[in-house]
């Protein structure tokens, strides 16, 4: 792909851009990525990284659910 300067962004590219401008110029000039391997290790700690986020969240939510049937069953027991 050769560089045209009035050729917009587009919207994909606009976090490579916000990431690295210098780099993002460089894929648009058509120049082989030299560091593919670290791109690749790149991708793969933000995939992890998503699974465990993911995980926290449905972790938090579970705790929160069990917290509120602890206190149904604990104000169902003084009510009785």
């Amino acid at each position: 792909m050769s560089f045209d300067p009035h050729s917009p962004i587009q919207a994909h590219e606009i976090g490579e851009y916000v990431f690295c401008a210098r780099a993002w110029w460089h894929r648009r000039q058509g120049h082989p990525s030299t560091r593919e391997e670290d791109r690749r290790a790149g991708r793969r700690f933000h995939m992890r990284f998503e699974q465990r986020r993911r995980w926290g969240a449905y972790l938090i939510a579970i705790s929160v659910l069990l917290a509120i049937a602890g206190m149904v069953l604990l104000l169902s027991a003084l009510v009785s």
